[in-house]
C-alpha cells in the first residue's frame, strides 16, 4: 500500500517536479541571504523567509521579466524582417557564410531556401503559442513563489524528515544533502552566473558595434555559454564574420577584441573557480552530464544533469564505505552532524 502510495503520488506530482526541483535549487542558493535578513531582524523564520522571496523577485524576476520582454521584441522584428525580405537574406547568407566555404570547397551545396523556410515555419508556429502559454507561465511563476517560500521556511525540517526515513545512517543522509548543495552551490550557481555574464557582455558588444538585435544575441550567448568546450563563439563568431563581410572592418575588429577579452576572459577565470569549487566531478562527466541534461529533461537539464551526477557520485561514496569497507569520506558539515 505504502508502494501504491507513492505511486500515485508521483504520478500527481510529477507536472509540477521541475518546477519543484528549480524551487529547490532557489532555496538552497538564498537560504544564507535568508539567515542573514533573520539575523539582522530578528523576525520569525516565516517573516524572514516572505523577505527573501520579495528581494529575490524584485532583484532577479524584474529585471528578468524586462530582458524576456525585450527578447521576445526582437525576435519578432526579426521574423516579421526575415519574413518581409526573405530573398534579401538568402543572398546576403550565401555570400557571408557559404561563399568562402564554396571556395575552398567547390563541389559543396546546401538548400538555404528550404532550411531557413523550416526555421521561419517553426518560429511562426511558436509565436502563437508563446502568447497562449502565458497564463501558463505566470502559473508556473506562482507555484514557483510558493514552493520557493515554503523551502526556505521549512526546507530544514524536510530534510530532517527524509533522515529520519532513510535506512542509512543518519551521517551518509547528511553527506549526500551536503554534496548535493555544494553542486548547487558552486557547478549550478557558478555556471549559472557565468553564462549570464558572458551573455550580458556578449549583447553589450553587439550594441556597441552595431549588431542589430543585441538583447536577443546576447540572450542566445548566454544559453550557449552553458555548453562546455564552445560556449559564446556559437553566436560570436557569425556576428564577427557578418561585420568584416560587410566591410565593417573596424566594428568587426572590436568585437573580436571584445569577444577575446571581455567575454573569453570570465570564461577562463571565473568559470574554473566558480563552477569547479567544491563540485567533485571531472570535467568530462560535467561536459556529458550538461549535454545529456538537456537531452533527456529539456531546458532545465543544464541545471539537473549535473545535479544528477552528483548524487550518483555520493552514492557511490556511500558504497564504498557500506559495503566495500574503504575509510569514510565525509564533509565538514557532516562531521559536525549539521545538514546542509
Amino acid at each position: 500500500m505504502l508502494g501504491l502510495a507513492l505511486f500515485v503520488a508521483f504520478v500527481l506530482f510529477r507536472p509540477f517536479l521541475a518546477v519543484f526541483a528549480v524551487a529547490a535549487m532557489a532555496a538552497v542558493i538564498v537560504h544564507p541571504l535568508k539567515d542573514r535578513i533573520k539575523a539582522l531582524t530578528r523576525l520569525p523564520q516565516g517573516i524572514a523567509s516572505f523577505l527573501t522571496v520579495l528581494v529575490v523577485a524584485t532583484l532577479v524576476l524584474t529585471p528578468v521579466a524586462f530582458l524576456g520582454y525585450q527578447v521576445f521584441t526582437e525576435a519578432a522584428d526579426l521574423l516579421t524582417a526575415l519574413s518581409a525580405n526573405r530573398d534579401a537574406y538568402l543572398e546576403m547568407l550565401e555570400r557571408i557564410f557559404l561563399g568562402p566555404i564554396r571556395e575552398m570547397l567547390p563541389g559543396f551545396s546546401i538548400d538555404t531556401e528550404a532550411y531557413v523556410r523550416q526555421g521561419l515555419s517553426v518560429l511562426t508556429s511558436n509565436l502563437g503559442s508563446i502568447f497562449s502559454g502565458t497564463a501558463e507561465v505566470l502559473a508556473g511563476l506562482f507555484l514557483f513563489l510558493i514552493a520557493f517560500y515554503y523551502l526556505l521556511k521549512d526546507g530544514p525540517r524536510f530534510i530532517h524528515s527524509f533522515v529520519a526515513l532513510s535506512p542509512l545512517s543518519d551521517r551518509y543522509d547528511l553527506d549526500v544533502f551536503d554534496r548535493m548543495s555544494l553542486a548547487i552551490n558552486s557547478m549550478v550557481r557558478g555556471q549559472l552566473l557565468v553564462a549570464l555574464i558572458q551573455g550580458l557582455l556578449a549583447g553589450l558588444g553587439f550594441w556597441m558595434f552595431g549588431i542589430p538585435n543585441p538583447a536577443l544575441w546576447g540572450s542566445l550567448a548566454a544559453v550557449c555559454a552553458l555548453i562546455p568546450g564552445i560556449g559564446t563563439s556559437l553566436v560570436l563568431v557569425p556576428g564577427i564574420v557578418y561585420l568584416f563581410a560587410t566591410n565593417q572592418l573596424w566594428q568587426g575588429a572590436g568585437l573580436l577584441t571584445w569577444g577575446a577579452l571581455a567575454v573569453g576572459l570570465i570564461d577562463n577565470l571565473l568559470g574554473p573557480t566558480l563552477i569547479g569549487k567544491g563540485a567533485k566531478i571531472h570535467p568530462l562527466f560535467v561536459l556529458f552530464s550538461v549535454l545529456g541534461g538537456l537531452a533527456l529533461y529539456g531546458p532545465l537539464g543544464f541545471l539537473l544533469g549535473p545535479l544528477t551526477i552528483s548524487l550518483l557520485f555520493a552514492l557511490l561514496d556511500i558504497y564504498r564505505i557500506l559495503v566495500l569497507k574503504e575509510h569514510p569520506i565525509l564533509t565538514e558539515k557532516t562531521k559536525n552532524g549539521k545538514a546542509p
